[in-house]
């Protein structure tokens, strides 16, 4: 009796062997973040403070003798505010990113070191080669900087993006350092008197134009990612450009009508200044848990330390005003004491 052939449907299919299990990859060790480390950077721009301040420390009438003129102050001060809104930033950006890079750890320090040098600048002309020292480490990060940032941005998968550009290290943040230190190095060394060297008010008026234009750029990316939600977001877009450009023109044409117009929108700045900081830390408290969860939500944005670099540039604005009406002053009284000695000679 012949047997009949099971269809190959109704085969039962023979067992096969499980494939091994897939070996992990193995995972790159992360440093873990730790809080310790931002008082660590706390502790080094308070000990550079210190240091700096007991090497232009002295009896009050040399103090008093040796006190920078008040555009060289200004000028100082705002290197010092836009280098402690670096200084919040990138510890608290480069904190979140793990300091995974341990040369992330020199725009804090770099930052660091500008702020305790442009207040000892502000406070006294001593010991210029420390402070210099500290503006010219904080120009250099700065530009270093921007070239890792960069790296970053074009590393993406997919390179240059809009997703890119909103969501990975920021090109701006290092230009403010670099920023925050030209503006320390042209104030540093100034004498007391108000008639400057040539010069120094073009320099002073060129290095604000090119921050306030670098900071518009930065705040137009970031509020359109934000989708302009609120229309305060344009303010700055509006402000910040004419500021620039009203300074750039009272320096290349100093006037009555471009020293008050430059000087009306520095005070419009200052007060975008003022107003954005509110705005953000209002923004900050919406977040889920408010202040109450800040460990994520300050995280979270938008940055409470952005908008007072403004009342920095404009603060160096306004230096470079007085630079040029002190020159301007100084011209005319030449010119009428020549006027003097020509009628009596």
């Amino acid at each position: 009796m012949q047997e009949r052939s099971v269809p190959a449907a109704r085969r039962t299919p023979s067992p096969q062997r499980a494939p091994p299990a897939a070996r992990p990859a193995p995972q790159r060790a992360q440093p873990r973040p730790r809080s310790g480390t931002l008082l660590e950077l706390a502790g080094l721009a308070l000990a550079g403070g210190a240091l700096l301040g007991m090497a232009a420390a002295g009896s009050r009438q040399h103090r008093q003798a040796q006190r920078p003129a008040r555009p060289a102050r200004r000028a100082a001060q705002g290197a010092a505010l836009v280098a402690a809104s670096v200084l919040a930033d990138s510890a608290m950006e480069h904190f979140r990113g793990n300091f995974r890079n341990r040369a992330m750890l020199t725009a804090p320090a770099a930052s660091s070191a500008a702020v305790a040098a442009a207040v000892a600048t502000a406070a006294s002309t001593a010991a210029p080669a420390a402070r210099r020292a500290a503006f010219a480490f904080a120009i250099a990060a700065g530009l270093i900087g921007i070239g890792f940032h960069v790296r970053n941005l074009l590393g993406r998968p997919g390179g240059l993006s809009w997703n890119s550009l909103f969501y990975r290290a920021p090109f701006g943040a290092p230009g403010a350092l670099a920023i925050a230190g030209a503006l320390g190095l042209t104030a540093d060394g100034w004498p007391r008197t108000a008639a400057m060297p040539g010069g120094d008010a073009e320099r002073l008026a060129g290095i604000t134009t090119l921050g306030l234009l670098g900071v518009s750029v930065e705040v137009g990316l970031l509020h359109f990612r934000g989708a302009f939600h609120n229309p305060l977001m344009y303010l700055p877009l509006a402000g910040l450009p004419t500021t620039g450009l009203a300074v750039a023109a009272a320096a290349a044409r100093p006037g009555a009508g471009t020293l008050a117009a430059a000087r009306a929108m520095l005070g419009v700045t200052t007060a975008l200044a003022v107003a954005g900081s509110g705005l953000h830390a209002y923004g900050v408290s919406r977040n889920s848990g408010g202040f109450a969860n800040w460990s994520q939500n300050l995280f979270q944005g938008p940055p409470i330390a952005a908008p007072p670099s403004l009342a920095g540039l404009a603060l160096a604005g306004f230096a470079a005003l007085d630079l040029i009406e002190g020159r301007r002053g100084h011209e005319g009284q030449e010119y009428e004491g020549r006027g003097r000695e020509d009628r009596h000679g």
